[in-house]
């Protein structure tokens, strides 16, 4: 706040300027967003503050010798667009509640709070500081204020956000998951800030980048490291005060965004065609679908969103099953139209996507946190899973063969990285531990191991050997030749999703 026998000097020289009531109480330097909402408010807090001396408060700074003739006379109406806030406090942000109102209604997002997050031209912050040189020079050496006045931003946030508020029945709060972002724009920024280029053009860095665009180059940073550099001279290369618009700021685009959603669940897998996630080669379709579009396309349509990301623990390959109690997955719904649903809700998503498709099942599909989602990466490298594999091998089978593999424990495996992931996986030599086999004979020559490994394991290398690139293999240490015929992931050691509220 500034002198209290300022008040009155300030705001004869704002008037003269052409500046509104809303933007003559931020360079009072008043924060109380109660003051800016109502012209009743604004008029009131103005008439108390310019008399406070005639109260008898701070009677020795005169605020009649402060209102001299050096002072311009004031002006009773604005004929221009506010040379401050370029006409956004005049009425445009209070026209812009019922426009809001009905952009929000467009947009299908359901709410009980929101926080509101308004982007403005950069020239506004340029006028601010060109008017508070302004004031300095006319007030001299007495006009002391905090130049972290409150911003049109704040103020545009504060009306808007409290008439859209009582309009709606919600909360403005700023910790809200529904953000709703009000742009503006304005003509003639980079008329106005290309004075500051022009005589300090080391204060925009980004001007050196190709494909920079007027928006990239002045920034707030970068217009008030200029100002600050060309402090001494301002007033010559810039009219005090500046000249009100013939243009106004104009609101041009409403945006609204939810916070995502993430739900967690389990996944099996009962085709031996069916890729994870869609499988593209050269733009081309391998298969027709995937786990990830059959779970996904039936939530998009009962919750919708404007993406979802599909992700797992870890993934088979396109002809292995996933059985047991499934793969744990997350689907992180961006922007949905909605936050909170119920458990009802939840479960017939998941009975639905179970009755759309033979080929998958979806189990204890639940709504998590975002904090949920990173226990799925936690530990990856150490979690056990477990698999069927059904093996080929040359030689015949004898039961000593099985005592031999059954008695190996947290055998240590070298593996190179497979050639078959090679375009996709850094060439690397990674230890993993087999952790258990169990061994059945089901022919001369067919072999059907169960064994638990450390994730990550490559399990079908372990079988075959992949050139020498797995070493041991099953195929070394039953000295001969093997090959994997079926596999299926049968656990996956992980508590998750978080157990359904009975």
């Amino acid at each position: 706040m500034v002198k209290n026998s300022l008040y009155k000097g300030i705001k004869e020289v704002l008037e003269s300027a052409n500046v509104c009531h809303r933007c003559i109480l931020r360079f009072f330097g008043v924060k109380e967003y109660t003051s800016y909402i109502s012209k009743a408010d604004i008029e009131k807090t103005i008439e108390e503050l310019v008399n406070l001396e005639a109260e008898g408060l701070n009677q020795k700074e005169s605020v009649e010798d402060n209102s001299s003739d050096d002072y311009p006379q004031p002006k009773r109406f604005l004929s221009n667009p506010c040379a401050a806030c370029l006409g956004i406090l005049q009425g445009t942000c209070d026209e812009m509640v019922p426009k809001l109102d009905d952009e929000v209604t467009k947009s299908g997002h359901k709410f009980k709070d929101f926080v509101l997050q308004v982007a403005q031209p950069v020239v506004v912050d340029l006028r601010d500081r060109l008017f508070l040189f302004y004031l300095k020079q006319k007030l001299g050496e007495s006009f002391c204020i905090d130049e972290n006045i409150p911003s049109v931003k704040d103020i545009c946030k504060w009306v808007i956000g409290s008439q859209y508020g009582n309009l709606t029945n919600t909360g403005f709060t700023p910790s809200s998951d529904f953000q709703i972002l009000i742009s503006s724009t304005y003509p003639d920024t980079v008329k106005e800030c290309f004075v500051l280029f022009k005589n300090c053009i080391e204060a925009f860095p980004n001007s050196r980048k190709s494909r920079a665009t007027a928006e990239d180059i002045y920034t707030k940073k970068a217009v008030l490291n200029a100002m600050e550099a060309l402090s001494s001279k301002i007033d010559k290369l810039y009219t005090l005060p500046p000249s009100p618009p013939d243009k106004c700021c104009t609101f041009h685009e409403i945006k609204c965004t939810h916070s995502p959603l993430y739900l967690g669940g389990r996944y099996n897998k009962y085709s031996r065609e069916l890729s994870q996630t869609p499988w593209l080669v050269d733009g081309e379709r391998k298969m027709e679908s995937s786990v990830n579009e059959l779970i996904t396309d039936v939530v998009q349509k009962r919750i919708l969103a404007d993406k979802i990301i599909f992700s797992a623990s870890g993934r088979e390959d396109v002809d292995v099953k996933m059985l047991g109690d499934g793969r744990p997955f997350v689907l992180e719904l961006l922007n949905p139209r909605r936050l909170e649903w119920s458990d009802e809700e939840i479960k017939a998503i998941e009975e639905e996507i179970n009755k759309s498709s033979d080929l998958i099942a979806v189990k204890n599909l639940q709504v998590i946190s975002k904090l949920d989602t990173l226990l799925l990466k936690e530990g990856e490298e150490l979690k056990r899973k477990n698999y069927t594999a059904l093996c080929l091998v040359e030689r015949t089978l004898s039961p000593e063969d099985v005592k031999k593999l059954e008695s190996l424990k947290d055998l240590k495996l070298n593996q190179k990285t497979p050639i078959r992931v090679l375009h996709r996986r850094t060439l690397a030599t990674r230890e993993k531990l087999l952790h258990s086999m169990q061994a059945k004979i089901i022919s001369d020559h067919l072999l059907q191991l169960k064994l638990e490994t450390q994730a990550g394991t490559y399990v079908k290398e372990f079988v075959h050997g992949d050139f020498g690139r797995t070493r041991p293999s099953l195929g070394t240490l039953l000295n001969t030749n093997a090959d994997i015929l079926e596999l299926d992931v049968e656990n996956i050691h992980l508590e998750w999703p978080p157990k359904p509220k009975s």
